[in-house]
């Protein structure tokens, strides 16, 4: 479904979206680093996301990628495309870089401990466990114009409509996580983050995780 308002248009993610998409990933979490390792570490985490994604939106303004929202629902069929595979070709490509392997190991990682998170949060056999918000993200670019608002509140009439008793997602420090408590999400869970960070010391540092649900 494609849905244009103004200059905006909103409809499915499609696979001549990913390098924009996958960029914006990098430039967004990973501004530490060089552009060739911000991009090589975002195309690898993008497509860890669409391996699970059986839902998506983007919102797109004369030809530039402004966001997306992708979800994950337990029981429903994936978006075309063999993103697992993509995955580990991308990251077998890096390992010759070390800025790039390096780039990849930071970003990876906290994919790897979210997952863990999320893990145990399924296993409570909460409500919002059968679907997830995998990824939201907004272009700078798109500052002001209620972009990410619409992106979600899109994500969650879908839920809606499917019938989804709840959902949950996945965020920590790095994020503004009064925009998901203004939506109606409370926290769930929470825990000290463990996850690689050049020169940090994850027996020190505070930075936290975070499950936040929502019942519908």
């Amino acid at each position: 479904m494609t849905q244009r308002d103004d200059d905006l248009t909103f409809r499915p993610f499609e696979e001549g979206d990913f390098e924009r998409l996958a960029n914006l990933v990098g430039r967004t979490w990973l501004s530490e680093f060089p552009a060739r390792a911000q991009m090589a570490a975002g195309r690898v985490e993008l497509a860890h996301y669409l391996d699970q994604t059986t839902w998506s939106l983007v919102a797109e303004r004369e030809g530039a990628l402004l966001g997306t929202v992708l979800l994950s629902e337990r029981g429903r069929s994936t978006v075309a495309g063999d993103w697992a595979q993509r995955e580990a070709r991308l990251t077998e490509d890096a390992k010759e870089d070390p800025d790039l392997l390096e780039a990849i190991r930071v970003e990876m990682s906290g994919v790897e401990e979210e997952a863990s998170l999320e893990a145990e949060y399924a296993a409570s056999g909460a409500p919002g466990a059968a679907a997830a918000v995998k990824l939201l993200i907004v272009s700078p670019d798109a500052k002001g114009l209620g972009i990410g608002g619409r992106l979600f509140s899109a994500a969650i009439e879908h839920l809606r409509e499917t019938g989804a008793r709840g959902y949950h997602l996945l965020t920590d420090d790095a994020c503004d996580v009064s925009f998901y408590e203004h939506k109606g999400l409370s926290q769930a869970m929470s825990r000290r983050s463990q996850a690689y960070w050049p020169d940090v010391d994850p027996s020190t540092d505070t930075f936290r995780v975070y499950v936040y649900e929502q019942r519908l």
